[in-house]
C-alpha cells in the first residue's frame, strides 16, 4: 500500500487548470495510464478542504431533552468562536446550534426541525483554501458570511430532499430549535480547522471510467492506487466523493461527514453528504442542494 502523501510533496500541476498533486501520485498515474492519458487523469483532480477537530476526540453524547439540546449547542457555539489551539485556527464547527439571523426560519422537513450538522465561516475557509498558493485555484464558495448545513436526522427521504444549506450573514446569536418541537437533539459542537487537500475520483465516478473505454480494469486499478496514495478524511468540503453513497446526477459533493467524527446516533448510517450542481456552485445558489447518506 502506498504511503499517504502530504502537501509537502506537492508538485506544480503539469495540466492547465488542474490542482497540484503529489509527485508519488503523478508517478502512479503515469504507470497505470501511460504518458498520453496521464494528463487527462490529472485534469480530473479537484481541490478540497479537509476539516479536522481542533480538540481531539469528539465529545460524549449529550443527554436527550430540550434543556440538554440547548446547552450542548450554546456551549459549542461559544467555543467555536475562539482562534483554535496549536492545531490551527478555527474555521467553524460541526454540530451545535445555528447562528440564524432574525427573520430566517429554522429549516424543517416533513414537519420536523432539521438538525444542524455544520456551521462554517466562509472567510476563514477561503483563507485556508488560498494558503496552498495560486495553483490551488479560485475559491468557489462565498467569501463572507456563514454556511449552515442542516439535514433530516431521520434519514427518511431517499430522493435527496432531506437537507438545507443556508448562506447567512455572520454575527447572529445561536438559536435553539422552535419551542413547539425540541425533539431534534443538537449534535454536540466540535470546532474544526481546515487544510487544503487534493481530491481524486473513484471508480464509481464515471469521469474516470470514460477515459478507459477499452479496458475498465485500468480505471479500476488506477482508482485503487489513488485511494491508497491519498488520505481519506472524515470530513471533506468540496472535492470528490470518498464513500460508496449514491451520486446524484449532475451534482458534486459539497460537504461529506463520517459518523465517527460526531457524537450522533445515525444507526447504520456511516456517512452523510451534501451535493450541489456545477451550475449552482458557480452561481452561489444553495436552495437545490441534495442529501446523501451511506449505510454500513
Amino acid at each position: 500500500m502506498a504511503e499517504p502523501v502530504t502537501t509537502e510533496t506537492l508538485v506544480t500541476a503539469p495540466v492547465e487548470g488542474a490542482p497540484p498533486i503529489p509527485g508519488a501520485v503523478a508517478e502512479l498515474i503515469r504507470a497505470r495510464a501511460g504518458e498520453q492519458l496521464a494528463p487527462l487523469v490529472h485534469g480530473l483532480f479537484r481541490p478540497s478542504l479537509v476539516l479536522e477537530p481542533v480538540s481531539g476526540e469528539p465529545p460524549a453524547p449529550t443527554a436527550a431533552g430540550p434543556d440538554a439540546t440547548v446547552a450542548a449547542g450554546a456551549d459549542g457555539a461559544a467555543e467555536a468562536e475562539g482562534t483554535g489551539d496549536a492545531d490551527g485556527a478555527v474555521v467553524g464547527r460541526l454540530g451545535g446550534l445555528p447562528a440564524l439571523p432574525t427573520g430566517t426560519d429554522w429549516p424543517a422537513f416533513a414537519g420536523r426541525p432539521m438538525q444542524l450538522l455544520a456551521q462554517l465561516d466562509c472567510a476563514a475557509l477561503a483563507a485556508a483554501f488560498r494558503s496552498a498558493g495560486p495553483d490551488a485555484g479560485g475559491w468557489p464558495l462565498p467569501a463572507d458570511g456563514l454556511l449552515l448545513f442542516f439535514h433530516d436526522e431521520w434519514l427518511s427521504d431517499f430522493s435527496g430532499r432531506g437537507c438545507r444549506v443556508l448562506h447567512v450573514p455572520a454575527g447572529a446569536p445561536p438559536r435553539p430549535a422552535p419551542a413547539a418541537d425540541r425533539s431534534t437533539p443538537a449534535v454536540p459542537a466540535v470546532p474544526v480547522r481546515a487544510d487544503w487537500a487534493v481530491s481524486a475520483p473513484s471508480y464509481q465516478d464515471r469521469e474516470l471510467e470514460r477515459l478507459f473505454p477499452d479496458d475498465f480494469l485500468v480505471a479500476l486499478d488506477l482508482a485503487q492506487d489513488l485511494a491508497e496514495g491519498l488520505p481519506r478524511p472524515a470530513v471533506r468540503l468540496l472535492g470528490w466523493c470518498d464513500t460508496d453513497t449514491g451520486r446524484p446526477e449532475g451534482h458534486r459533493p459539497l460537504l461529506q461527514i463520517e459518523s465517527g467524527v460526531l457524537a450522533a446516533d445515525w444507526g447504520e448510517c456511516v456517512n452523510v453528504s451534501f451535493w450541489i450542481s456545477d451550475q449552482d456552485l458557480a452561481a452561489g445558489r444553495f436552495d437545490e442542494v441534495r442529501h446523501g447518506f451511506a449505510i454500513a
